[in-house]
């Protein structure tokens, strides 16, 4: 399991749960982006569950102190990069 905690004892998840037709889910989009903006800039720790990254530099800091581990493990269970290409995290190890 590769699931992202935070480095605390004691820690919150919420979740929004939005509903939107094809043509209107921009407006749910940018409050998600309100919100972590928001999050960054009051210095509170967050870790996004269905993360969309684009670039290693944000799955690295996602991870965090856990991504030593996690590359070892994909290295180690998946060495031909087949598993989740979608992620774009591994494209060459």
């Amino acid at each position: 399991m590769s699931a992202v905690i935070p480095d605390e004892d004691i820690f919150y998840t919420t979740s929004f749960l939005h509903t939107s037709g094809i043509d209107n889910w921009q407006v749910y989009e940018d409050q998600n982006q309100a919100v972590i903006k928001f999050c960054e800039g009051a210095g509170i720790k967050i870790v996004k569950y269905l993360a969309d990254y684009t670039t290693i530099e944000e799955w690295i800091k996602h991870f965090g102190s856990k991504w030593t581990t996690f590359r070892e493990r994909k290295v180690q269970y998946d060495p031909k990069n087949i598993l989740s290409p979608g992620q774009k995290i591994f494209t060459s190890v």
